[in-house]
């Protein structure tokens, strides 16, 4: 009596799992995204904050601050940064600080460069 052998379940998972792999991945390349975390701040924005403003008109304008420090409550926050999918580009940061005088913005201090904002 000769019985034929099939081959196991195991050896065919273990040839089919390296083709499969190979298959999906030969057509596929990587794509990576940008990356924006944070508050973004226009040039309209900024244009349009003046000092006096109160603390409402700000948000309507701005939107809520990424970080309000809990010891100091006079001191708002907007950071933004990016991280281009492309690896050849840096990340970019900028931030934007508003101190109030109670209800009122009383200065406003921003690195965000004279000549504006990159375009995204």
């Amino acid at each position: 009596m000769n019985i034929a052998r099939q081959p196991s379940m195991k050896n065919n998972f273990k040839i089919a799992l390296p083709l499969l792999i190979l298959l999906l991945s030969a057509g596929c390349s990587i794509h990576k995204v940008d990356i924006q975390q944070g508050n973004i701040v226009s040039q309209e924005m900024m244009s349009q904050l003046k000092v006096g403003m109160q603390r409402n008109e700000i948000i309507h304008l701005m939107g809520r601050p990424m970080i309000v420090d809990p010891f100091r409550q006079n001191r708002w926050d907007y950071v933004h940064t990016f991280k281009s999918g492309k690896s050849d580009e840096p990340r970019s940061q900028y931030r934007v600080t508003l101190i109030f005088e109670g209800d009122r913005l009383s200065s406003i201090d921003s690195d965000i460069p004279p000549e504006g904002l990159p375009a995204r």
